[in-house]
C-alpha cells in the first residue's frame, strides 16, 4: 500500500474560519494508507513547502495531498516542491477545500469540516490509482482547422492567422458566410450587416494564412490535442478549374445578374470553379449548365 501524506492549509482565515483543520487532520489520519498528516497556515509559503519536502523526504510518502485553495492557484508550485526532492510530481494532488468547501459554507462549521473530510478523501483515493508520469516534448504542426464558414468561424479564422497560424476553413455550404446573409442590420449600431459580411469574406478570401475548402465536411477526426488528423471530404463540383476561365458566366446561369432563379448567396460567389454542378449538370437554383456552358463541364468517370 503506498504510504501517503496530508498537508491542510488554513489560508489564512479563508479555510480556517469555516473548517476545523484539527478535525479535518484527524479525519485524514482515519483514512487508508495515511501516514502523516498536518495543517499550517498558509502552506504554500516557503516554510510550508519545506514541511511537505521533508516529509516526503523522512517518511518516504509515495503520494501527497495539499488540501488548499484552487489547483489553477497552487498546484504547479506544490509539485515543483514534490519534484525538487525526488517524489514524481503527478503523485501530488490538490484537494480544493477553499473555494468548494469553506467559502459556500462559512455559517455552518460541522458541515464544512465534514465535507472537507470528504473532499481529502477523494482526492486520496485519485493518487492510490496515479501513476508517475513524464513530461515529454513532441513536434507539432501549428496549423488550425476550423468547421464552419458562417461569422463566428471567419472571425474565428481571422483572428488566428493573424497570430501566424495557418488555418484552415471546411465549410459544408458552396460559399462561406452562414446565416448572417439573412440579417440587414446588426444590433445595437444597425450597421449593414450585409456590407460587413461581405468585407469579412474578402479579408478571409485573401488572407495568405487562410485556406477555404467548400462544400466540404469532415471526413474523418484522429489524433489528440497538438497532433490531429483530419480527413476531409469536398463533394464534386463536375466543373473542371483547369478549363475555368472566371468569365462570370455561371452567376448568370445561377440567375444572379438580373434573373430570378439564383438564390440568394452570403456576399461575394465563390469562383466558378467552386460552384457544385449537380451529375445531372444543373447547378442548384438554376439552369442546365452542361447546355449551356459545355466548356467547364466535367462528365463524371
Amino acid at each position: 500500500m503506498k504510504k501517503l501524506g496530508v498537508f491542510v492549509c488554513w489560508c489564512g482565515s479563508n479555510i480556517a474560519s469555516s473548517v476545523d483543520v484539527d478535525k479535518a487532520v484527524a479525519g485524514a489520519l482515519q483514512l487508508p494508507g495515511v501516514v502523516h498528516a498536518e495543517n499550517y497556515m498558509y502552506m504554500c509559503s516557503d516554510p510550508g513547502q519545506q514541511k511537505v519536502k521533508d516529509t516526503i523526504v523522512e517518511k518516504g510518502l509515495d503520494g501527497v495531498v495539499v488540501a488548499c485553495c484552487s489547483p489553477r492557484m497552487h498546484e504547479n508550485t506544490f509539485r515543483k516542491a514534490a519534484a525538487s526532492v525526488g517524489l514524481n510530481p503527478y503523485l501530488l494532488e490538490i484537494a480544493n477545500i477553499r473555494e468548494q468547501c469553506s467559502w459556500v459554507h462559512q455559517n455552518n462549521k460541522p458541515v464544512a469540516t465534514a465535507k472537507a473530510v470528504n473532499i481529502i478523501a477523494a482526492t486520496l483515493d485519485k493518487v492510490r490509482e496515479n501513476l508517475p508520469l513524464e513530461t515529454i516534448t513532441i513536434q507539432i504542426t501549428k496549423r488550425v482547422c476550423v468547421v464552419g464558414g458562417g461569422i463566428a468561424g471567419m472571425m474565428a479564422a481571422l483572428d488566428l492567422a493573424d497570430a501566424g497560424y495557418e488555418v484552415i476553413i471546411i465549410e459544408k455550404e458552396p460559399a462561406i458566410g452562414g446565416h448572417m446573409a439573412q440579417i440587414s442590420t446588426t444590433f445595437p449600431y444597425f450597421q449593414n450587416a450585409r456590407q460587413l459580411l461581405q468585407e469579412k469574406i474578402a479579408a478571409v478570401e485573401n488572407h495568405p494564412q487562410i485556406k477555404v475548402y467548400r462544400h466540404s465536411r469532415v471526413a474523418e477526426l484522429e489524433g489528440y490535442v497538438g497532433n490531429f488528423d483530419v480527413s476531409i471530404r469536398t463533394e464534386p463540383a463536375f466543373v473542371d478549374p483547369a478549363k475555368c476561365t472566371a468569365c462570370g458566366k455561371c452567376l448568370e446561369v445561377r440567375g444572379l445578374s438580373g434573373g430570378s432563379a439564383g438564390r440568394v448567396q452570403p456576399g461575394p460567389e465563390p469562383p466558378p470553379g467552386d460552384f457544385p454542378v449537380q451529375p445531372d449538370g444543373v447547378l442548384p437554383g438554376a439552369g442546365d449548365c452542361r447546355r449551356r456552358l459545355p466548356a467547364v463541364y466535367r462528365r463524371r468517370g
